[in-house]
């Protein structure tokens, strides 16, 4: 619903000037919050950001203490990088320490399979 409001003519009175001001102030009034201290957010979305950041912060941690050569200082996509290549190297490891045994002509071998 749209309402049209003319400006007041010179010949209104103040109190005509202040209900169109008070008018214009409701039709696009938002509830206004007290301004938060930085770092204290009050809005829901904020707060779930911080949580959701947190939570990256804290398994970037983890996978700092997992991954070796991994400085704290490192930024998030370098360290992914670190551990993707750690992990395909521990992958290459493991396949070849099985090769390994799956070729071995072991005496030990040989007796677990009597």
């Amino acid at each position: 619903m749209s309402h049209r409001l003319s400006l007041p003519k010179s010949s209104s009175t103040a109190s005509d000037m202040v209900s169109v001001d008070k008018y214009l102030q409701l039709q696009d009034s938002v509830p206004c919050k007290i301004r938060a201290k930085r770092g204290c957010a009050t809005h829901p979305r904020s707060i779930a950001e911080r949580v959701r950041r947190t939570k990256i912060s804290e398994r970037m941690r983890k996978l700092q203490e997992l991954v070796p050569n991994m400085d704290k200082q490192t930024n998030t996509s370098d360290m992914l990088d670190l551990a993707v290549d750690y992990i395909k190297d521990l992958q290459r490891q493991y396949k070849i320490l099985n090769e390994n045994r799956a070729n071995c002509k072991c005496v030990n071998k040989e007796k677990n399979l009597i």
